[in-house]
């Protein structure tokens, strides 16, 4: 039983980090709660369209009253813009956990734009949006995020899928972060949908991953930390040049989440469906407990200069590009690195549905991906509203029915 001291302390820690968030108090990080190795919850930030035009609509505050009067287990947030949406699930142990709760938010938050005009969509970047017309939601860390990083706010109105693993240590979310930071690159070519930026296509088959870059913080953890005093320590230095002010100051691709007490996942696109979400959340979910079943390893290697190139890989091809392993320095097709990884894993997880995951994950593999879902409607002729009907109306599928035989 939680006694009133410590009601008191968490809510003084629920202050403090609300106020170190908004830029309105000091620098706060929170002590690494405890957690179940293998929890898992997972973000998307999808996107509120007009149902005529397709494009942005800043109705996502009109939404979020309708969902608000909901009795849900998961939650919806608003985003720094408000043609936004984010939707968080609540704890999840297992896939069909994690594909239950998502099919019940993708119905309840398709109905409440319904009720207000609008389309929802999944995707990491809206086809033809103007950065310069997007409205800052009206919350004081949004307005503190426009005041800090100018136009940049703006032009982060993109939309991502956050997995967040439980971690049973601090150290360990340190140490599993080294590794999973690694393999992200291959997550950002399972989920790449965003071929196209500001009207144009980008010759990427994730555009989205190159805007996080702009970002002071943004990259990867420095591989020297190797424990969360460490980490700590880190953090302090920073603060006291004001280059940060709490956790979420950090853009890294992974990164811990103490106050959860998970590690983050932050690089991929919004699936175009929520069975995907479930999917590829599940397999970086089984990455994360096998290397914590390795106790005391590191990666080693030339990480992070193999990792940009990696990263860059990915972003560029997707699924059709190449990994270089940091440890042996070995390039190989991004296909074969996942299709190895997932034979390996669904040997030794103990989750009835990861079978169904990878089942999932090898449709993408097998059709090229979901940015090539949407170039193959480009390529016979779609223009940029009709890539974001496309998008939007995979969306309200089902899976089977998410790939490239839907209509332009």
């Amino acid at each position: 039983m939680t006694t009133a001291t410590e009601f008191d302390s968490a809510a003084a820690q629920a202050r403090a980090q609300a106020q170190a968030v908004a830029g309105a108090g000091p620098a706060f990080l929170p002590p690494f709660a405890e957690s179940r190795l293998g929890s898992m919850g997972i973000e998307l930030e999808l996107m509120v369209l007009d149902r005529l035009t397709y494009d942005l609509l800043p109705a996502a505050p009109d939404i979020l009253r309708l969902l608000d009067q909901q009795d849900k287990a998961w939650v919806a947030t608003p985003e720094i813009t408000t043609s936004m949406l984010e939707v968080a699930t609540s704890v999840l142990g297992s896939y069909r956990e994690a594909a239950g709760q998502l099919e019940e938010i993708r119905t309840s938050v398709l109905r409440a734009a319904f009720a207000v005009g609008a389309a929802i969509s999944g995707g990491g970047a809206h086809p033809f949006q103007k950065w310069n017309e997007q409205r800052i939601y009206p919350k004081e860390r949004y307005r503190a995020s426009a005041k800090k990083f100018g136009y940049l706010a703006k032009l982060f109105t993109v939309f991502g899928m956050h997995v967040h693993i439980g971690m049973p240590s601090a150290d360990e979310a340190v140490r599993v972060g080294a590794w999973l930071t690694q393999r992200a690159p291959l997550f950002i070519a399972l989920s790449a949908n965003s071929p196209c930026w500001q009207g144009e296509d980008s010759g990427f088959c994730s555009a989205r991953s190159n805007v996080v870059g702009a970002f002071p913080m943004s990259g990867i953890m420095p591989s020297d930390l190797r424990s969360w005093e460490e980490f700590a320590a880190h953090f302090e230095r920073l603060a006291q040049h004001g280059i940060v002010n709490s956790i979420k100051d950090f853009y890294w691709d992974v990164r811990p989440k103490p106050e959860y007490g998970t590690i983050e996942l932050r690089v991929l696109d919004t699936p175009l469906h929520p069975a995907y979400a479930a999917a590829l959340a599940c397999y970086a979910r089984e990455v994360c407990i096998e290397v914590a079943d390795q106790p005391g390893t590191w990666p080693g290697g030339n990480a992070r200069e193999l990792y940009n190139w990696n990263r860059f890989n990915a972003a560029k091809d997707g699924i059709r590009g190449s990994w270089i392993d940091p440890a042996t320095g070995v390039a190989r097709p991004i296909q074969d690195v996942v299709r190895a990884d997932l034979a390996r894993l669904a040997a030794r997880s103990d989750d009835p549905g990861f079978p169904e995951a990878c089942a999932l994950i090898e449709a993408l593999l097998r059709d090229g991906g979901q940015a090539r879902w949407l170039t193959a409607h480009m390529a016979a002729g779609a223009g940029m509203n009709d890539l974001a009907r496309v998008a939007s109306e995979l969306f309200e599928r089902a899976p089977a029915s998410a790939g490239p035989g839907a209509q332009a």
